[in-house]
């Protein structure tokens, strides 16, 4: 994309945290991405309480396989490795080559997935999905707005500069309540 022969006013990139600068451009971040375990809470009612990243390693794993071909996202191997767990079987599990089938998988409780924060943040906001172990993987990665520093922003793309920063703001994942793990039903007494 070229800011001065496609008119184009501004621009969504996802680019590493701290992009080089170019003398052309202005840069503001948006929202850094991380990856994080979500997973149904019908899974941690079948399986169990879940409290560490070790807990993980004996629930089913969902691989999202879309990026990582390209060295774009973390995988399994490395979120369990910088949690401090290198004794998982990961070659077992569902594998998908699509972030919303495998983020679907996980609502329907086939597994623990590793998600893109904000792609799953819709999902943890309505209680379909939760994060079952409070660990986020960063990726090193950021959501941008990008824009020629040449050009005066119309009003148009300040009104959009301004809605999209709110909008990103609101979607801080953080601020969902971890997932607290599930009591054991009580049986009713038999007299």
């Amino acid at each position: 994309m070229n800011f001065t022969t496609d008119g184009v006013d501004l621009a969504v990139r996802n680019m590493i945290v701290d992009p080089t600068p170019d003398p052309a451009l202005a840069v503001e971040t948006l929202a850094a991405i991380s990856f994080i375990p979500v997973c149904s809470p019908r899974l941690l009612k079948k399986h169990g309480p879940i409290r560490t990243p070790r807990d993980l390693g004996r629930l089913p794993l969902i691989h999202d396989e879309t990026l990582s071909a390209r060295g774009a996202s973390p995988e399994w191997s490395e979120w369990f490795k910088a949690a401090g767990v290198d004794d998982v079987d990961l070659r077992r599990g569902l594998r998908f080559n699509s972030a919303d089938h495998a983020l679907d998988a996980a609502g329907e409780g086939a597994g623990v997935l590793l998600a893109h924060d904000l792609l799953a943040y819709d999902d943890l906001r309505t209680g379909r999905l939760i994060i079952p172990v409070d660990f986020a993987q960063p990726s090193g990665r950021a959501f941008h707005l990008v824009w020629a520093k040449a050009r005066k922003p119309s009003a148009a793309a300040q009104a959009f500069r301004r809605w999209i920063k709110d909008e990103v703001a609101a979607l801080d994942w953080r601020r969902i309540k971890r997932a607290s793990p599930p009591r054991p039903r009580r049986s009713a007494a038999v007299r």
